[in-house]
This record gives structure tokens, C-alpha cells and sequence, in this order.
């Protein structure tokens, strides 16, 4: 491991070890998401990326630690926490412990690193905050993040929360002779990839942009692989539904666990037997209800596009909508130009 002292006394440590991110993790508490721990790292480096974590150590023994990956060598180097498709990295911090000088030393630590563009990613509760404080030349990416407060229960939520026409869905599935497993060990990836093959021909279908140009980019950023990683190194906190119809699998999702904190990652279907059954809308209120029982007291729904129909379909649970951003920061070896011109991201998915 190697670390410095910078000219205003911080302390950058990097690489992190698990053991020494699990107690920051501890110290900031319940808000770190599963995306924020050393399992997704772990995950996300059997992808082509390399670990380039960075810890932050004030004088007074604050610590900051930014989840950060890099791919590329020299002026080609690329820095993301995280990357495209892998969720929020941002920073992980103790409550209170996140001040505008100790973000701005963060910022400028990372548009220190040789890198034409950092992309970062934070928690979306402190969109606002970042927002004032991201450097002229940073490209904001603007996001809608689906957020629902479980803390009311499921009886609050199904009476008050719920659209109408999900209350008749889940009634209409539990008439349509569905069952339902679900799995912490990974065994079912392969069948829910499967159904999400069928849901990457759907969005190549709907897409503007050329099918085969669709199909590329989704399966280049979402490979099977990908899960398979996650449900390795997240183990029984990665968790597979799968609905089946008459022994045929028609729906599925994946969903991620923090303590309280769920994240409904992923999801895929066969959309015209899930359409007869209802059945993605059963294992969205069937997480749910599992997320109620243990006590969670937030599922994250993801970032979606305005007006879309994955952004209409989570809207009918009831979460919370919330503008929230990334932001391109412009590296050592870069310039606003460079920061401004991201990777297209492709399809928000559910």
C-alpha cells in the first residue's frame, strides 16, 4: 500500500485493503449502498478494470474514501467511480464528515490523477451539495433517480403508495398459478440472463439507433459475466427472483442488500407471457414486502430517462423522483473539452 501527505496535511492512501474500507464503511454507517463496498470492487475488476481506490485522511482523523476503477495507460487512462452501468460510487464518508473544503481537497485530488476525464458518480442525497462545488470545465450528467421510503411499512405503501393498477396486477398474478423462487448463490444468473436477451432485442427493437448498434453496446456493458461476478463476490446480499409460468421462466430481477439498504439492480422478462401474467410487477411488490420484513428502509429503483416506460413502470410503486447528476471532471492530462465528451450510456434499463 501507498500513501502521501499533501501539501494541506490530507493524508491519500491507495490501494485500499477490504479490512481498512470496511471500517470506513462502519463509520459512515447505514447509507452505504452495495455499490459502495469492497465485494463490488472485487466484482467490477474481473471486468476489465483496475482498482484505483483512494482514502483521504485529515489531521483531525476524518476519512474519506472514493471507490474508484481505472482502464487505460497514459494520456488513454480513463477514472470512474464507477464506470458506466455499475451504479454510485462517489464517496464514502461519516456522517457530517463531508464538508465543501474537504470535497473540493477530494476534487482536486482526483483532476490531479493522469487521466483526460474522471467521472464521478455520488450518493443522491448529496446531488445538491456536489453541485456547488464541482470546478467550472466538470460536464454535469443529469439523472432521474426512483427512490422508495420503506420505513412506512407495506400496508402504507400498498394503500397509499401504490398505483391502483398494481394493486389489480399483483391480484391478477397471484390468479396466474406463477411460482416464484429466489436465490442468494448465484445458480439462477443463467436463466435470468436468458430473459435478458430477450429484453436487449425488445430495446433494439424500440431504439432509434440501429438494432445491431444496440444490441453491441447493452451486451458490452451488461455480459453475463457481469452478474455471474456479482452474485460470486456479493454472495447471499446478491439476490436472483425468478417467476416462472407453467415451468417456463418469464420474469426476473436482481436485487442488491446493504443492511438497509435494497437496490432493485436489474431486471428482464418475456414480455408477452409477463404481460399475461403480470408477473414483473409480482416480483417487484414481492421485493417489496421481502424488503419490509427485513427491516429495509430504502429500495433504490435506479436512474431512468423522463418519460420513458421503465420510468412509468417503477413510478406506479410509489418512490420518490430525485434530479440527481454525475459529474465529467476534467484530469491532469485533460481539459473541459475532454470532460465534456462521455461515452453514450445506451438504454436506462429497469
Amino acid at each position: 500500500m501507498s500513501g502521501y501527505a499533501k501539501p494541506d496535511g490530507v493524508q491519500v492512501r491507495t490501494p485500499v485493503s477490504t479490512a481498512l474500507w470496511q471500517e470506513v464503511c462502519a463509520e459512515a454507517g447505514a447509507d452505504v449502498l452495495p455499490s459502495q463496498t469492497p465485494g463490488w470492487r472485487d466484482a467490477l475488476c474481473t471486468q476489465g478494470w483496475q482498482d484505483a481506490t483512494r482514502l483521504h485522511t485529515w489531521r483531525d482523523g476524518t476519512r474519506i474514501l472514493v471507490p474508484l476503477a481505472r482502464t487505460g495507460t497514459g494520456e488513454g487512462a480513463e477514472y470512474a467511480s464507477w464506470p458506466a452501468g455499475w451504479g454510485i460510487g462517489g464517496v464514502i464518508v461519516p456522517p457530517d464528515g463531508l464538508t465543501p473544503e474537504r470535497a473540493r481537497t477530494v476534487l482536486r485530488d482526483l483532476m490531479s490523477l493522469p487521466a483526460r476525464r474522471i467521472y464521478l458518480r455520488p450518493h443522491p442525497a448529496t446531488t445538491a451539495q456536489w453541485d456547488t462545488l464541482v470546478p467550472p470545465g466538470t460536464l454535469r450528467n443529469p439523472r432521474l433517480t426512483q427512490i422508495l421510503d420503506l420505513g412506512t411499512g407495506l400496508d402504507h405503501i400498498w394503500r397509499h403508495r401504490f398505483h391502483r393498477n398494481v394493486r389489480n396486477a399483483v391480484r391478477r398474478a397471484e390468479r396466474a398459478g406463477l411460482t416464484v423462487e429466489q436465490d442468494g448463490t448465484g445458480r439462477l444468473v443463467p436463466e435470468f440472463y436468458r430473459l435478458f436477451e430477450l429484453s436487449i432485442e425488445r430495446w433494439a427493437e424500440q431504439s432509434d439507433e440501429p438494432a445491431d448498434q444496440v444490441r453491441r453496446r447493452v451486451r458490452e456493458k451488461n455480459p453475463q459475466a457481469k452478474f455471474a461476478a456479482v452474485a460470486r463476490r456479493l454472495g447471499p446480499d446478491c439476490r436472483v427472483w425468478l417467476a416462472r409460468h407453467e415451468g417456463r421462466p418469464v420474469a426476473a430481477l436482481v436485487a442488491l442488500h446493504r443492511g438497509p439498504q435494497i437496490v432493485y439492480w436489474q431486471a428482464a422478462m418475456d414480455k408477452a407471457a409477463a404481460a399475461r401474467t403480470k408477473a414483473a410487477s409480482y416480483l417487484l411488490y414481492l421485493l417489496i414486502e421481502d424488503a419490509c420484513q427485513r427491516g429495509a428502509r430504502t429500495l433504490h429503483m435506479g436512474d431512468t430517462y423522463p418519460g420513458t416506460s421503465v420510468t412509468a413502470f417503477k413510478a406506479s410503486f410509489g418512490p420518490d423522483a430525485y434530479d440527481t447528476a454525475g459529474y465529467w471532471l476534467p484530469g491532469s492530462v485533460g481539459s473541459a473539452a475532454d470532460a465534456g465528451s462521455p461515452r453514450k450510456e445506451g438504454i436506462a434499463t429497469p
